[in-house]
């Protein structure tokens, strides 16, 4: 089935690409940060909206929705989370190590490592503790006063929680604002205006159209390189035509498969899908 996608203006806060159009108004991301972490932050590089991580070949890209860095060198990644995929914990690891490489790969010692925080803003309540804010630091497990000290904190923060009272009075309508959509302090009014300014942007709305075709790209780049892979198990077992009716490829998109399989056996499934790209109309 055809992946259904949103237009811009059907577009709210929890969709990634709004979160990170909203995001990169620097006040807007800025005092989001500070309710969170209860600081006052002076400044914040520009955030980069939806930045790309891959720097290994065979690793894992992920797509950010905010990366930043403040003037004292701390690193925040902002996630929204709009459905339970029952991965956060993992997807957390995942993300700081992430990160974390991102700073080594540039040549930096261990010791240059960055403060960091990862960020996930869920619309649903990950651990079931009815608590709006999960903030997780690595610690000694025999003695929970003794913490590891590598500068990293996970913070996951829960809308639905009981206790946004205890975080004052903005926090509180922020997580109002994310359970309701409706505003009630001066901020939480400032971010529904500025959903309102991107659906009416043109420059937004050309950045949307992009991001979606790459996404569709994707797609179908990892729709080929799957089918390529079950070619390959079953290129003897099967003719072209019965894999063809399979896999739901047409035949000559099979047959051009198989002959790129046997022309480059050391190549993987994704060189292959890479190489079919440029030859077949899918």
């Amino acid at each position: 089935m055809e992946r259904k996608y949103k237009r811009l203006e059907e577009l709210e806060l929890w969709d990634d690409f709004m979160f990170g159009a909203v995001m990169s108004n620097k006040e807007l991301c800025k005092t989001l940060l500070e309710l969170i972490l209860h600081k006052k932050i002076k400044d914040i590089r520009y955030p980069e909206l939806q930045k790309v991580m891959d720097w290994k070949y065979e690793a894992k890209s992920i797509r950010l929705d905010v990366y930043i860095e403040d003037i004292t060198d701390t690193v925040y990644n902002i996630e929204i989370q709009a459905t339970d995929q029952k991965n956060l914990p993992k997807r957390s690891r995942y993300y700081q190590d992430m990160i974390d490489l991102n700073i080594l790969d540039k040549g930096e010692d261990f010791n240059q490592l960055k403060n960091s925080y990862v960020i996930f803003i869920c619309k649903y309540d990950p651990f079931e503790k009815r608590k709006c804010m999960y903030w997780f630091e690595n610690i000694c497990v025999d003695d929970l006063s003794l913490k590891l000290g590598d500068d990293s904190a996970k913070i996951i923060i829960n809308p639905y929680g009981d206790d946004a009272e205890k975080y004052g009075k903005a926090f509180k309508a922020l997580m109002g604002f994310l359970k309701s959509g409706r505003p009630t302090d001066d901020y939480t009014e400032s971010l529904e205006k500025e959903v309102g300014v991107v659906k009416a942007s043109e420059e937004w709305r050309r950045e949307y159209m992009t991001l979606l075709m790459r996404d569709k790209e994707n797609i179908r780049f990892g729709d080929l390189a799957r089918g390529v892979c079950q070619v390959k198990k079953n290129k003897t077992r099967f003719t072209a035509e019965e894999l063809s009716s399979i896999l739901d490829y047409d035949t000559a998109t099979i047959e051009k498969m198989i002959e790129s399989i046997n022309a480059h056996p050391d190549w993987s499934e994704e060189d292959i899908a890479e190489e079919l790209l440029h030859k077949v109309d899918l």
